[in-house]
């Protein structure tokens, strides 16, 4: 089984590892004026240059070509150019042990410290994951600032996570799924059988004949913890979402088939879903990162799951992403780790460029931030879901974030009477007004209770509570007219899929003022 597992001995010594825990070297790159005219011409063809460091050897006959997509590519000419660099392959020309590594310009992380603490927490829950360190970067002698130096995928990669890293590494591309076409990292250019068979498994039309063969072509559960790593940190373009940044690596021990993250420089629901919400969402809308993958277009999701009915699956990705929570974020202090890679990050600047030191920490003090509140958000909603595996567990959804949607109407966050609520309002006939949150719910029954005032509510339905795809059932109990607080109740049975639950507003006038803190879920006997 791919990567470190609970229980599992610390990986070995490997090249690099002194540069990875902490240091943050001065780089130079020379480039030479043929070498600058071809990367104007064609950024993703190497070219030769030496690399520099203060008081060692500089290292000769180096490659270094462009790097980046839409987000963070930037031309040689630009102000911070991203890059990939080899060193040439013997033993005395490696640069701190590496002989391929990135530099990357941070164009779409700000903070500058997001994917190496991506990375780490990946590692730590067993995926493979490159590791992260800072460099203070100039070309030509003109300066480019702070860079995140991050390890290359080859076999110094490899050996942390699996016993032979003599099998064949693919890089998925931008937005490219699993195809025999993809761009070979590593290995025999000429044997395409495996990926071939990858790619012909996931096609297959016969469902209990596509899940058989992908059992052995891919290694599930890692999969599944791929798929919960990326859930947990919002890597909204990873594989999971956008079938991109992406490696996938055929072990030729297991003969099976390992996703590898890749591009977490926009993480921990900022930027790739807006701006980062105080509310929680691992288990809400698959627009915010579902803890379930039923809103995965990639292929190895629908093969997976095209029927979402299947309870064995479910339960099985559900334990994987137990062992993903348990071994990489319950009782680890990420925001901590946070601080003090921004601490040395700046305390390595300020002897360089105190300017760059202050901008450094200004960065990675809302990279914290950040980090301290999707942790909250995790650590409150696996908790939440072992609360709801014992009947009578009781969880509050007022901190989730709900879904607005409104037709004829206005839904907003107000206060009333001290409470902080969620604001229903009809402001013509017609249509209606409601919050929802999809939730991912083992099979059940269950109870949805809400603290409600209204005013002015008449005809059609009223307010209501409900699941979503129930809209037209008349015998739900309804509120209308002018009331009070007072609780509302919906009692229901989950026997497969992920049930949303609706606050609904569907009248021809009037409003409707729900209480976040009295909103629970309570798992029935």
């Amino acid at each position: 089984m791919a990567g470190l597992l609970l229980g599992a001995t610390a990986p070995a010594a490997t090249p690099g590892d002194a540069l990875f825990a902490g240091e943050v070297p001065v780089i130079g790159l020379a480039i030479p004026p043929d070498g600058l005219q071809k990367l104007a011409k064609d950024a993703r063809t190497f070219v030769e240059f030496t690399l520099q460091e203060p008081g060692q050897k500089a290292l000769e006959h180096c490659s270094i070509k462009l790097k980046g997509t839409h987000g963070s590519f930037r031309q040689i000419n630009d102000a911070r150019p991203g890059f990939s660099i080899r060193t040439a392959k013997t033993t005395d020309q490696a640069f701190h042990g590496l002989t391929k590594f990135q530099l990357n310009n941070c164009a779409q992380d700000g903070t500058m410290i997001h994917e190496q603490l991506a990375g780490e927490i990946a590692r730590a829950a067993g995926v493979p994951a490159s590791r992260c360190t800072h460099a203070y970067v100039s070309m030509n002698g003109k300066l480019l600032g702070v860079y995140v130096l991050k390890e290359g995928f080859d076999a110094d990669f490899l050996r942390p996570f699996f016993p032979d890293t003599r099998g064949h590494l693919y890089d998925g591309g931008l937005h490219t799924d699993i195809h025999p076409g993809l761009e070979l990292d590593k290995g025999d250019p000429k044997d395409k059988n495996r990926i071939t068979e990858f790619s012909q498994a996931l096609r297959e039309g016969d469902p209990a004949k596509r899940r058989d063969r992908l059992g052995r072509i891919l290694d599930i559960d890692a999969y599944l913890r791929h798929l919960a790593v990326e859930n947990i940190l919002v890597h909204g373009d990873g594989y999971s979402y956008r079938a991109n940044n992406y490696r996938v690596y055929e072990d030729p021990t297991a003969g099976k088939f390992t996703f590898i993250l890749h591009g977490m420089d926009n993480v921990f629901g900022v930027d790739s879903w807006g701006q980062s919400s105080p509310r929680a969402y691992v288990f809400a809308s698959p627009a915010v990162a579902p803890l379930y993958p039923g809103a995965s277009v990639t292929a190895v999701a629908q093969a997976l799951w095209g029927d979402k009915q299947d309870a064995a699956l479910r339960e099985r990705f559900r334990r994987q992403a137990r062992v993903v929570y348990d071994q990489a974020i319950k009782g680890r202090d990420w925001p901590k780790r946070a601080e003090e890679i921004t601490a040395n990050l700046k305390a390595r600047l300020l002897p360089l460029d105190a300017q760059e030191a202050g901008r450094a920490e200004r960065r990675g003090r809302e990279g914290v931030a950040q980090v301290r509140r999707r942790m909250e958000i995790v650590r409150t909603q696996f908790e939440d879901a072992a609360t709801l595996d014992a009947p009578g567990g009781t969880v509050g959804l007022g901190a989730y974030l709900w879904n607005f949607a409104a037709d004829r109407g206005e839904l907003r966050e107000t206060k009333l009477d001290g409470r902080d609520c969620l604001h229903l309002r009809k402001t013509a006939p017609g249509g209606q007004v409601d919050a929802r949150l999809p939730l991912a719910l083992e099979p059940g029954r269950y109870r949805l209770t809400a603290t409600v005032r209204t005013r002015g509510i008449a005809g059609g339905a009223g307010f209501r509570l409900r699941l979503g795809g129930e809209g037209d059932r008349k015998d739900l109990p309804a509120l209308s007219g002018d009331r009070d607080w007072q609780e509302a109740a919906l009692d229901f049975t989950v026997a497969g899929g992920d049930p949303a639950l609706v606050l609904e507003l569907r009248a021809e006038a009037g409003e409707a003022w729900v209480d976040r803190e009295k909103l629970r879920l309570t798992r029935l006997p």
